[in-house]
């Protein structure tokens, strides 16, 4: 996958990494682990209401989602810095049915997205960091969609 993957313009780690699990608050208040989908292949995205390039990319992310429903594959959507309010408004206008995190404190942008958002990182189903992306990017490309797609089938 990674030779595919870097033509797609991804970053990829060698070797591929562990990293520490974090925990993120939902939209209802409850804590969510990144360890608790061990076993999905996962898009960790770190993004902002008022970022452009954000903007740009979600609707592809939403038809990511869509597309690989019932694979193990899931998105890790984490606003930063941003209020429940302002989060939860911008996802109903926006209509976005994927799960949406938040860290409103920047405690996780500091060490996953220094470099500006949109950062993505791609994690295998054994969590490992296998590539990342900075910048908005197509997720609903049918490349990336059928190398997900097999990586959830690994």
């Amino acid at each position: 996958y990674a030779e595919r993957l870097e033509k797609l313009g991804f970053y990829i780690f060698e070797p591929a990494f562990q990293y520490q699990d974090f925990k993120v608050t939902t939209l209802s208040g409850e804590t969510k682990s990144r360890s608790s989908l061990k076993g999905k292949v996962i898009l960790l995205n770190f993004w902002a209401t008022w970022c452009p390039p954000c903007k740009q990319e979600i609707p592809t992310i939403e038809k990511l989602h869509n597309t690989m429903k019932g694979q193990n594959f899931e998105v890790f959507a984490v606003s930063v810095g941003e209020t429940p309010d302002t989060v939860k408004k911008f996802i109903a206008q926006q209509k976005m049915t994927y799960p949406v995190y938040l860290d409103p404190q920047n405690l996780l942008s500091r060490t996953y997205a220094s470099q500006g958002i949109p950062t993505t990182y791609l994690i295998d189903k054994n969590g490992m960091f296998i590539a990342a992306l900075i910048g908005a990017y197509d997720y609903a490309n049918p490349e990336l969609v059928a190398i997900l797609s097999e990586l959830a089938k690994k």
